[in-house]
C-alpha cells in the first residue's frame, strides 16, 4: 500500500498528531546537526593554523585536479638542486693493492683514486674514561697539591649532559631517553639520571633566558601568542614572545592579562597579536591580517554575498603588503581605511555576517600599525610557527607536574629554540654549560 492511501485512511486528529511528532523529530535533528558542527569548529576554525586546517578540495587555482599530476614531478624549474653538506674527514683509511689481482704482476705506486665519504657513530658510542689526578707533596710547605682539572661532578660527561638534554627536547620521554643511552654503552643510565641532568640544566640556563628577555624588551617590534598547556591536570597556558633571534616562554596558570604585562613590562615598540583581549594593554598593536582572512573565509565559504567582500578583503591585503615594504604613505593607507570601512558597511547588510563585522571593527585603527613601522609584518605567524615546539610537548606528556616542568619550558625550551633562530649548534653551547 503506498504512503498516500496509508495517509487518506487517518483522522484529522491522527494526521495532525503525525505532523507533530514529524516536526518534533526535524527539531531534534537540526539541534544534533548544529552540535555537530559547533564541535567541529573546534577542531577546525579560521584560528587553526593552515598546516592543521582539513582539507576541503583537490582543484588547484588554474583548475587542474592535483590526482592529474605526475607522482614524482621532479626538481622544479629554476631550482639548483641540494646535496649534503660532508664535514672535514676526521680518519682517512688508504686501501692498497701490491700486486695485480688479473696477472700477479707488482703494481708499483696509485695513479690516482676515487673517494667515499662515510658519516657514522663509531664503534663504541659510549666510552669509559679513567681520569687519574696525580698528588704531588709541595716541596716548600709539605702539603698535597693536585692539578687543576675541568671535570664534570658526576660521572657522566659533558657530551652525554648535552645529548640527553637534546634528546628530552625533541619530546622523548625520561624512560625512552635512559634506554637509548644504555644502548649505547651507559649500562647505569637510568630515568632518575635524566631527570636531574634536564633539571640542573633549567637552573643553568635561566640567567640566559633572562639577559635574552631583557635583550627582546628593545626590539621594535614582538610576535606574541599563547597556548593551553595543563598543569598538574589543571588549566594552564604557556605565552610567548618571539622576535626573528629570540624565542621566550612563560608557562603560567592562567589566561589572564597579567601574564603578558609582567612578560613585557618594559617593551615600548609594536606587538604583533590576534584579537585576544589581553594585548589591550599595549598602546600599538598590529592585529593578525592572517587570522582575519581564515575567519573571513570561513564565513564566505557558505555566502556568495560574504565571499564578494572576501574577495575585495583579500585584494586588499595584497595592496597593504606593497605598502609595507614602503615608507609610509598616508594618501595610500587613508585609501586602505575607506576600502576596509566600506567592506564593513557592506557587511552590514548581510545578516550572517554580522561576527565578521564586529571583529573588524573592535580591531580599529590596529589593522594597519604596521604601515606606519618599518619592518614590522602585518601577520602574526610567526609566534604560531614558534608556538609549534610547545603544542608538540603538550601532546607528547598531556601536561607539566610541578615547578621543575614549569622551569624546563619557561628556561630550557627558551633559549635552545632561541640559538636555533640564531643559527647556533646546540650541542656545542650545551656541552660548553655543562658541570
Amino acid at each position: 500500500m503506498s504512503r498516500k492511501k496509508e495517509l487518506r485512511k487517518l483522522s484529522k486528529n491522527e494526521l495532525i498528531d503525525l505532523l507533530l511528532r514529524e516536526e518534533e523529530a526535524r527539531q531534534e535533528l537540526e539541534k544534533r546537526l548544529e552540535k555537530l558542527e559547533h564541535y567541529l569548529k573546534a577542531f577546525d576554525n579560521p584560528h587553526t593554523p593552515s598546516s592543521k586546517q582539513l582539507k576541503k578540495n583537490t582543484t588547484e587555482k588554474n583548475g587542474e585536479n592535483k590526482e592529474n599530476k605526475p607522482r614524482f614531478p621532479g626538481k622544479p624549474k629554476g631550482g639548483n638542486g641540494g646535496g649534503i653538506n660532508l664535514p672535514p674527514a676526521d680518519e682517512i683509511v688508504e686501501y692498497k693493492l701490491e700486486f695485480c689481482p688479473d696477472s700477479g704482476l707488482p703494481l708499483g705506486k696509485p695513479v690516482g683514486y676515487w673517494k667515499k665519504t662515510e658519516v657514522d657513530f663509531p664503534d663504541k658510542p659510549i666510552k669509559v674514561i679513567e681520569h687519574r689526578i696525580m698528588k704531588y707533596i709541595s716541596p716548600a710547605t709539605g702539603e698535597i697539591v693536585f692539578a687543576n682539572v675541568d671535570l664534570p661532578k658526576g660521572i657522566y660527561g659533558k657530551n652525554i649532559q648535552a645529548i640527553t638534554v637534546m634528546l628530552k627536547n625533541l619530546t622523548n620521554s625520561h624512560k625512552k631517553i635512559a634506554d637509548f643511552m644504555r644502548e649505547l654503552g651507559a649500562p647505569s643510565f637510568s630515568d632518575v639520571e635524566v631527570q636531574n641532568i634536564t633539571n640542573k640544566f633549567a637552573e643553568k640556563l635561566e640567567p640566559q633566558r633572562n639577559s635574552m628577555l631583557e635583550q627582546l624588551q628593545k626590539e621594535k617590534y614582538v610576535h606574541a601568542d599563547e597556548t593551553s598547556f595543563r598543569i598538574d591536570g589543571k588549566n594552564g597556558y604557556v605565552w610567548g614572545v618571539f622576535t626573528k633571534t629570540i624565542s621566550i616562554l612563560s608557562a603560567a596558570t592562567s589566561r589572564a592579562r597579567i601574564n603578558i604585562k609582567e612578560l613585557l613590562k618594559n617593551f615600548k615598540g609594536v606587538i604583533v597579536v590576534d584579537g585576544y583581549n589581553a594585548y589591550n594593554e599595549f598602546l600599538l598593536k598590529q592585529r593578525c591580517w592572517a587570522h582575519l582572512i581564515r575567519e573571513f573565509k570561513d564565513y564566505a565559504n557558505d555566502n556568495p554575498e560574504i565571499q564578494i567582500q572576501y574577495i575585495r578583503l583579500k585584494n586588499l591585503y595584497e595592496q597593504m603588503k606593497i605598502l609595507n615594504e614602503k615608507p609610509p604613505d598616508e594618501q595610500a593607507i587613508a585609501r586602505c581605511k575607506w576600502i576596509l570601512n566600506d567592506i564593513v558597511t557592506c557587511l552590514k547588510t548581510i545578516k550572517e555576517a554580522k561576527g565578521l563585522v564586529t571583529l573588524i571593527e573592535n580591531g580599529g585603527n590596529d589593522w594597519f600599525t604596521a604601515l606606519y613601522y618599518e619592518g614590522v609584518p602585518l601577520d602574526n605567524n610567526h609566534a604560531e610557527r614558534e608556538l609549534r615546539p610547545i603544542v608538540l610537548l603538550r601532546k607528547s606528556i598531556g601536561c607539566y607536574r610541578n615547578e621543575k616542568g614549569k622551569k624546563w619550558i619557561n628556561n630550557v625550551v627558551s633559549v635552545l629554540h632561541s640559538w636555533k633562530l640564531q643559527g647556533r649548534n646546540l650541542f656545542k653551547n650545551l656541552n660548553s654549560l655543562a658541570c
